[in-house]
């Protein structure tokens, strides 16, 4: 009894058969709206194939050309050292950053909304910073942390660049606001340096405890080290130069002989 019974239910039509034939009744009537959404959605496939084709490609070309622009600042200066035969060299240190600058300036106009182009504009900055363009420096700097994501690698020297930007400017309190967000870039031993730092520049009364907590709490940091060479230098004696300067001997002016040794 149990046998026919599981004979007829061999022959009754499965739950997916049933719906998989309403589906195809469905399709075989809406068969106009249906091909169109297949088409519509193999067309957004292949322009999400294609942009990501395209951008990798432009990533790929932007990149090129950023590497061609940094190794401009790899290039020797011809009266500094002794070049390969054959080895492209600038006359002056003027000549290479001049030429570094525009590489990277082209980068970012060529090859915009790039990682490349953002990379190019990190670089600016540090180069103008390095050349004693502060202004010019964090005019770069901040615009780069603007436009590049969080995941960038250069962000967390970016941020610590702009805060000595600030401070070469005299702008110590945005200094220290810039150098706060080093905490954000998961560097809090750098933040909390570079504000003891300033607090010993400022003459503040905790600066000491400040850098003295920070090689304490980070020893295996080499900020550990840079918090412990500030400490020794401001425990040294301030120069003051001595008012007078001792003159130096006079040179004993040869005797006048008499007139008795003048004749013989």
């Amino acid at each position: 009894m149990a046998h026919k019974q599981d004979r007829k239910e061999l022959k009754k039509p499965d739950e997916f058969q049933v719906v998989a034939g309403k589906t195809m009744e469905w399709l075989v009537a809406h068969r106009g709206p249906v091909l169109g959404a297949v088409i519509a959605i193999a067309v957004v496939g292949a322009a999400t194939w294609a942009f990501t084709t395209w951008s990798s490609s432009r990533e790929n070309k932007a990149g090129a050309e950023l590497a061609l622009a940094l190794e401009l600042e790899q290039r020797p200066i011809a009266a500094e050292g002794n070049p390969r035969a054959g080895e492209k060299t600038f006359s002056t240190r003027e000549e290479r950053d001049k030429a570094v600058l525009g590489a990277l300036e082209q980068v970012r106009k060529e090859w915009p909304r790039t990682k490349a182009a953002q990379t190019a504009l990190a670089q600016i900055g540090f180069h103008k910073l390095h050349a004693n363009d502060a202004p010019g420096a964090q005019a770069a700097l901040d615009d780069y942390l603007k436009s590049a994501g969080s995941g960038h690698p250069l962000r967390a020297f970016a941020t610590e660049a702009l805060g000595y930007a600030y401070e070469a400017q005299g702008k110590l309190e945005e200094a220290k606001k810039a150098f706060a967000r080093l905490a954000d870039a998961d560097l809090p031993q750098r933040a909390a340096f570079h504000q003891g730092r300033l607090a010993l520049i400022e003459n503040k009364p905790d600066a000491k405890q400040q850098l003295e907590k920070v090689a304490k709490e980070y020893p295996k940091d080499p900020v550990s080290l840079e918090a412990n060479q500030r400490l020794e230098i401001a425990s040294l004696p301030p120069y003051t130069p001595s008012a007078e300067q001792p003159k130096p001997a006079e040179q004993e002016k040869p005797a006048r002989k008499s007139k008795a040794a003048r004749k013989k």
